[in-house]
């Protein structure tokens, strides 16, 4: 019966890509007749088009999610910080445009910002997934540690000079999401890889301020936007993954998840990293590094905690 259904799928997933492939030909088609018979009207028109088309697209498709009430399904067994990785892979993945991997073809291919975000959330589930990986040596974590390293730029070629078809990142993420559900479907609940990845999640955030710090210390504000919001997306991921943690294991994790949420608040129409000394000119990177720093300094008191009463 699931092999019935799945050969189902692939041929309406084949239906319709054939469908799509002749839709497109057939565009491109009527578009080069018109190009030939107006071409004067092309050269005015066409960068109009493309102009709006990058514009209006990457308005309407840029989606950087911070909601901080994100909502993990309920599980009957496992680990819901697992559960919450693989529903923000989902997500991120489905749900909203993945745009680190779309080519120039694709509108929400002119903006970074998002992308950078995207990225940052894909490297914070990479990082805890490796934690757990290491703690539980199963074969389903292990697939999903794997999967979730893949480059995140790949849509159908290799970044390579071979150019050689690849899978993309999407559909890595997706099995690494499928891996960690299988994971969780065979895994009894134990406390000891909650705190793991408490303990995990610590060099993560001292690795989002020394990159935060790094930037910072350039002085430059070209590349200022992509790095603060690539660190809101390792943030944003961790802040999910702890929620869980916290909900399952019932500690109180306010002191790591309040910070956080104060740096996911931020929102600047334009990221500046700005003389330190300045009293006009912000940085935006300063405070996302201290927020950083007050949130590691949480798990630093909760692990303190722990351990005394261990």
């Amino acid at each position: 019966m699931i092999k019935q259904n799945i050969i189902k799928y692939v041929q309406k997933i084949v239906s319709l890509m054939k469908k799509l492939i002749h839709a497109f030909w057939r565009c491109v088609l009527i578009s080069w007749k018109f190009l030939m018979k107006n071409k004067r009207s092309a050269i005015v028109c066409l960068p109009i088009f493309l102009l709006l088309y990058y514009v209006i697209g990457s308005i309407v498709c840029e989606k950087i999610d911070k909601n901080t009430d994100f909502e993990v399904k309920q599980i009957d067994r496992g680990y819901m910080y697992v559960q919450a990785a693989a529903d923000l892979i989902k997500r991120e993945i489905d749900d909203h445009l993945f745009a680190p991997n779309l080519p120039f073809i694709f509108p929400v291919a002119v903006l970074d910002n998002m992308p950078s975000f995207q990225k940052g959330i894909i490297k914070q589930l990479q990082s805890t997934v490796h934690v757990s990986a290491a703690y539980t040596n199963d074969e389903f974590m292990k697939k999903a540690d794997k999967l979730l390293s893949y480059p995140t730029n790949v849509w159908l070629f290799s970044k390579t000079k071979d150019f050689k078809i690849e899978p993309s990142s999407v559909a890595q993420y997706r099995k690494a999401r499928r891996n960690l559900l299988k994971f969780n479907d065979e895994a009894d609940y134990n406390k000891f890889l909650s705190d793991k990845v408490l303990a995990g999640i610590r060099q993560d955030l001292t690795d989002v301020q020394n990159l935060l710090e790094n930037q910072i210390r350039s002085h430059k504000s070209k590349d200022a936007d992509d790095v603060f919001y690539y660190a809101q997306g390792r943030l944003y991921a961790a802040y999910v993954v702890l929620k869980a943690v916290a909900k399952q294991s019932g500690v109180d994790l306010s002191l790591v998840l309040e910070p956080m949420k104060e740096a996911l608040a931020l929102n600047p129409p334009y990221v500046k990293n700005g003389d330190l000394a300045a009293v006009s000119s912000p940085n935006h990177l300063l405070v996302l590094a201290y927020l950083s720093l007050k949130a590691r300094s949480g798990v630093d008191e909760i692990l303190k905690e722990k351990t005394n009463v261990d």
